[in-house]
């Protein structure tokens, strides 16, 4: 055998053999491939051209009827009911409730217009080249009406949802704390699962069940907020006269009952019970006006305000904003009263102690009494005491703190002086 030097070979013209030759076998594959698909475009004129799919099954060779026959079939085999599931609930929404309309003829005319799309020969000769090299996937869609599923959700909706129920204390006629376990609130988010049945119900994918899970809306006053009050630590009681004072005082009473004070917060008097207006059911009633006795809608609040100021003096709460009237009230002690107004004058108070407090406030006859609730372990065994010093016009108050008869604490809250009354209230 003769040998050639690696020098003598002729490294060019050996590539440019190779290259030719892979040239002339690609150009073979080509011209085969577009010989294929003009035989394939000659015969299938009338049908659908090679290498064309629907949901992946083959279907060229099909005349334009039994296409859109197939696709009705598919449809057919993928619309279904939205069906839903909570707990033990079931929930359906049917196709025809929402217009769920499967696209057939658009997917007919897809499949169908594949290689013969446009009006150059060429062009669709090209075409069915790609297409019956590569292949088309036509995919079934669908249209539905947005609003009707949004109506459909929302009747779901109010099946589930439920509001959140305060966790609340009451007294037995015993005075021994009864509380009452809060209940958790559920909303279903039906924005956020229509846009999730989105692409599900163009594209046809409808789930078998989906799995509703409302959000948990936790109440203002939970269960573990109540679970450590066990005692009455302060109460106040004064008297009044039935009539529109009264009912006044009725009024702003039941706005303060069944109200949490977490150690840190501050209470607001006029933020609780709010303003006293005509639409809120006060009435015209004896006031205080720049000093000198007024009628005004909303008379009596202040009765109120004051109770709640002894009640949480009792309790060994600690109040930030209190103002006392121009004249003695009639219905407290001197120094003993906390009087407010719209947008003025406020009563405050700061729960400084370890845990919550709980107020209940009501009328009882012609008698309105405010109940501090708490954890008595709070007061550490003192029993606390409001002592006044001075006369009636003048009086110095102070909250005294016993324990086992003797004083631990001695605290100043205030001094008022008063203003001679002209017409008490």
């Amino acid at each position: 055998m003769q040998s050639v030097k690696a020098s003598e070979f002729d490294w060019k013209s050996f590539v440019s053999v190779k290259a030719a030759s892979a040239a002339t076998a690609a150009a073979v594959m080509i011209l085969g491939g577009a010989a294929f698909a003009i035989s394939n475009s000659v015969t299938n004129s009338d049908k659908v051209v090679l290498g064309v799919k629907a949901e992946g099954v083959d279907i060229s060779g099909l005349s334009e009827n039994r296409t859109r026959k197939y696709f009705e079939s598919v449809a057919d085999d993928k619309t279904r009911p939205l069906n839903f599931s909570y707990g033990d609930k079931t929930f359906s929404i049917s196709p025809a409730d929402i217009n769920l309309a499967p696209k057939v003829d658009e997917a007919t005319q897809e499949a169908f217009n594949y290689g013969r799309g446009s009006n150059s020969t060429v062009k669709n000769m090209q075409e069915q080249i790609r297409c019956a090299l590569n292949g088309r996937d036509v995919k079934l869609s669908a249209n539905y009406d947005e609003n009707l599923l949004n109506e459909q959700l929302n009747a779901i909706a109010v099946q589930i949802n439920q509001q959140p129920v305060n966790a609340y204390c009451t007294l037995d006629s015993s005075g021994n704390v009864l509380k009452y376990a809060g209940i958790i609130g559920k909303k279903l988010d039906t924005e956020k699962i229509a846009a999730s049945l989105k692409e599900p119900l163009t594209n046809l994918n409808i789930p078998r069940n989906i799995e509703l899970t409302p959000e948990e809306i936790q109440p203002f006053i939970t269960t573990e907020d109540v679970m450590s009050i066990d005692s009455i630590i302060g109460q106040y009681s004064t008297g009044f006269y039935p009539g529109d004072r009264g009912d006044n005082i009725e009024i702003a009473a039941y706005a303060l009952n069944d109200k949490i004070v977490k150690p840190g917060w501050t209470f607001s008097f006029n933020n609780t019970v709010g303003e006293r207006t005509y639409s809120a059911g006060y009435k015209n009633a004896g006031v205080i006006i720049n000093g000198r006795p007024e009628v005004d809608v909303g008379g009596g609040v202040c009765q109120v305000s004051s109770t709640l100021y002894n009640a949480v003096l009792l309790a060994g709460l600690t109040p930030t904003v209190r103002t006392a009237h121009f004249f003695p009230s009639t219905y407290v002690a001197p120094g003993r009263d906390a009087t407010v107004a719209d947008g003025q004058i406020d009563f405050q108070f700061r729960n400084d102690l370890p845990h919550n407090v709980y107020l209940l406030a009501g009328t009882y006859g012609s008698t309105l009494t405010v109940y501090v609730l708490g954890t008595l372990s709070d007061l550490n065994g003192t029993d606390i005491r409001i002592e006044r010093e001075g006369s009636s016009m003048a009086p110095s108050v102070y909250r005294v703190y016993y324990k086992d008869g003797q004083v631990i604490k001695d605290e100043f809250l205030h001094t008022d002086v008063y203003s001679e009354p002209v017409n008490p209230t």
